[in-house]
């Protein structure tokens, strides 16, 4: 109630009581889906500032996408105590525990280093300047700055090298994040999905019930605006699909009390609606990158929520797989040959017999020979062809440039 953008993110957020923590992590529960795990006698000897201290501390990781990202960084633990710097700034300090890894116990980096860590800053900021502490050269000893009153070090601060040689219980709750790495790139980006639905649906009810996100800090308020902004298709496929595929060969019954039923005069009612059906073809050739890939499914996720039916065939010189699509991508990509265009729309004709077919490609490839039956829609990827290259004009029908 106090600070709804926690509250309605751990609603949806799976949580487990378990022994196999000290503390409190962030883990993942199938292989797929992030969940939060707590020690019960841990949480029990913890007051009531520091649990929520606690629950906003491992929300942030995951809105701020930390577990996925540490992949791209090579020192693990520079890693994690950046990633501290970074969510611990947006937590009240009453609320933190003692040892908290906060920016203010690193004020000295400064004076000793002449290196300020800035705030409302993301991982890869504090990443680098941590990695440009342990190069550099101290200006003053830092002996004579952690002189105090000839009484010992000040204790509101911390030597970076003391902190990676001895291992807080802070960064402890990190230690399931290595699974993260492990995953496939299917399977991170089922979890990254799901993270995002979460991350999309809290921000939505929020906003629309306070008008804003509540009482977050405006550093992080703009972080979550550019997630968000980064998780919007390319193209506004609800209009694309209105005027690109308008009619259907499918239908289906959806119950409504809008409107009662004629017969029985009472509700709910029955209503029949029209959904397109879709062929999706992957180009899964050798020249399309993992990045490609990842871009394409983004798009694929955008198009199946405005309510159609998929069909996706991955195809490189013949098609290797073909599946409905329910919102995830596959773990595993088949194919990695050559381009033929001609099969997914032979196998539409004969086999699906769709209301348009959506082939998303770099493009490098001959013009198709074999003649469609149904609208077809090329999505090439931004590393794919130019839209002055003859080929792109050369492909029958409508084309949609992606951009990076």
């Amino acid at each position: 109630m106090s600070e709804p953008f926690y509250g309605h993110f751990m609603m949806g957020l799976p949580k487990e009581i378990s022994e196999r923590i000290s503390t409190a992590a962030v883990s993942l529960m199938n292989n797929q889906t992030i969940k939060l795990m707590v020690n019960s006698k841990f949480w029990q000897s913890l007051n009531e500032d520091h649990r929520y201290g606690l629950i906003k501390h491992e929300v942030l990781h995951i809105v701020l996408k930390h577990l996925f990202s540490m992949k791209r960084f090579s020192n693990k633990q520079i890693y994690n105590i950046a990633a501290d710097l970074v969510v611990n700034q947006y937590i009240s300090p009453h609320q933190l525990p003692d040892g908290g890894i906060t920016l203010e116990r690193f004020d000295y980096l400064e004076t000793v280093y002449n290196i300020k860590l800035e705030k409302d800053k993301d991982v890869g900021y504090y990443y680098e300047k941590l990695s440009q502490v342990m190069k550099a050269s101290p200006k003053v000893p830092l002996s004579t700055y952690f002189s105090k009153n000839n009484s010992g070090n000040d204790p509101s601060q911390i030597i970076l090298t003391d902190l990676l040689a001895n291992s807080s219980q802070e960064l402890d709750r990190h230690k399931f994040w290595e699974d993260f790495e492990k995953m496939s790139e299917g399977e991170r980006k089922i979890a990254e999905y799901q993270a995002n639905n979460l991350i999309k649906q809290t921000a939505n009810r929020v906003r629309h019930k306070y008008k804003n996100y509540g009482n977050l800090p405006g550093g992080l308020v703009q972080m979550l605006e550019g997630i968000l902004d980064s998780m919007k298709p390319k193209f506004n496929w609800r209009r694309i699909l209105r005027l690109f595929a308008a009619t259907s060969n499918s239908s289906f019954l959806k119950n409504t009390i809008r409107r009662p039923s004629k017969r029985y005069g009472t509700t709910p009612g029955i209503k029949v609606k029209r959904r397109n059906r879709l062929l999706l073809a992957i180009d899964t050739s050798g020249s399309i990158q993992m990045s490609e890939l990842l871009e394409f499914f983004s798009e694929i996720y955008f198009i199946w929520r405005q309510g159609s039916e998929i069909t996706i065939v991955e195809c490189d010189t013949r098609i290797h797989a073909e599946y409905p699509y329910k919102g995830f991508p596959p773990k595993e990509i088949h194919g990695r040959g050559g381009t033929n265009f001609n099969h997914p729309i032979q196998h539409g004709n004969e086999k699906i017999l769709p209301d348009a077919l959506i082939y998303f490609t770099d493009g490098y490839a001959p013009v198709p020979t074999i003649i469609p039956r149904y609208p077809v829609l090329w999505v090439i990827s931004s590393n794919g062809l130019k839209e002055d290259e003859q080929v792109y004009k050369d492909l029958p029908g409508k084309k949609l440039k992606l951009t990076s």
